[in-house]
């Protein structure tokens, strides 16, 4: 994966996907964090950012989706556990046939690699007041780009 340390700090390359159904989108977090972010993961040497989130959701989720279309590139720039990150992010919006994942409720937790996950469906309407990051999507997510937008995020 593409994640390595530097004096620094951390850089991080990651995939998120937004996964929107029934008028609520995924999120997810470490159930250690107090804080929510999009579903995805670190991409891989050699790998397409568009291979990534589907491997990601297959891996994390059971699930097999389609790329819909990239919405953002996002430099952000935040302090996470007294470690600064630099990370690159690409947002997809993403589809799935399968509607099992409804099925597992409203929140739901997960074991990938010995790290306990939740995950939990928000009504778009709803999503500003989550504890989400980056921040920028909470006034995005009910009116989507229809062009890839760049953005850059400094948390504070």
């Amino acid at each position: 994966m593409i994640n390595f340390k530097i004096d620094d700090g951390l850089f991080n390359f990651r995939v998120a996907g937004i996964l929107i159904k029934d008028n609520k989108v995924l999120i997810h977090r470490l159930t250690s964090d107090d804080f929510y972010a999009f579903p995805g993961g670190r991409v891989e040497i050699n790998e397409s950012t568009e291979n990534t989130i589907i491997r990601e959701m297959e891996e994390e989720l059971n699930l097999k989706v389609n790329v819909d279309r990239l919405l953002w590139v996002c430099e952000h720039f935040f302090t996470h556990k007294k470690e600064k990150y630099h990370e690159i992010c690409f947002y997809y919006l993403i589809q799935s046939e399968d509607n099992s994942i409804l099925q597992r409720g409203e929140r739901f937790n997960l074991i990938e690699e010995n790290r306990e996950f939740e995950f939990k469906w928000v009504k778009l309407e709803n999503l500003k007041n989550e504890v989400l990051y980056p921040t920028f999507i909470k006034d995005r997510i009910e009116n989507l780009p229809t062009t890839i937008e760049r953005v850059v995020d400094v948390e504070k």
